[in-house]
């Protein structure tokens, strides 16, 4: 009989250490790859909806519940693709166009026309047609209302491909993470997106190059030796 209560008391006292030692911040971990982060943060917007579903009344319609599943998902989804970093990306670069435009000097690249938009901090926006596609892409920003997050915007990322709604996500200033999905429509028009939105990129970092070079160049014709 002593024995066994012996028997028991270690080992509840050995189970004990075990899970201490596992939630202990000073534990070493190797660093995380880039797809285990991403999949962090893909659990952590699951949980935050979650959280939103639990704070449901006991009175939600079991149609609330089916619509918070849909959010939930469609959010990872986004989150997956990247939409939530390549669609402010792309507006970034696409809301100074109209102003490029007028520059004599400046061509837009080849096969983009009808450009047009808005170069605001609040509601920017950004119009052109491409690969025979209207595109539009817009964004509203407004302060966070939850007190934890003060300082930090919320922003409503809209795309609109030949004028029908494809995507409408809200995400956070902070980090560009999801917080919720009211509409998306995947289909071709996402790795469209996506390739379009590298080519700008790389049309702006080499259009940042040449002018850093150029700058450097204009020091260096001014610098004489006698």
């Amino acid at each position: 009989m002593i024995y066994s209560l012996s028997l028991v008391a270690a080992t509840a006292l050995i189970t004990f250490f075990i899970m201490r030692w596992h939630r202990s911040p000073m534990r070493l971990s190797r660093p995380q790859t880039g797809e285990e982060k991403e999949a962090g943060r893909a659990k952590a917007i699951g949980e935050q909806l979650d959280d939103a579903r639990d704070r449901l009344s006991d009175a939600a319609s079991e149609g609330n519940k089916v619509a918070l599943a849909k959010a939930v998902k469609a959010a990872l989804w986004v989150t997956e693709a990247r939409l939530n970093f390549a669609v402010p990306e792309l507006l970034e670069i696409m809301q100074l166009w109209p102003g490029l435009a007028k520059l004599p000097e400046w061509e837009p690249p080849e096969g983009v026309t009808n450009i047009d938009g808005l170069d605001d901090a609040k509601s920017p926006w950004a119009a052109w047609r491409w690969n025979d596609i209207d595109w539009r892409v817009e964004a509203e920003w407004r302060p966070s209302i939850l007190p934890d997050e003060a300082g930090i915007e919320i922003g409503t990322c809209k795309v609109l491909v030949d004028r029908e709604l494809v995507l409408d996500m809200t995400i956070s200033s902070k980090d560009l993470h999801v917080m919720w999905i009211d509409a998306l429509r995947v289909g071709p028009w996402v790795s469209e997106l996506l390739a379009f939105t590298g080519a700008r990129r790389s049309d702006a970092q080499a259009l940042s190059s040449e002018k850093s070079a150029r700058q450097y160049q204009d020091r260096a014709d001014k610098i004489h030796w006698s």
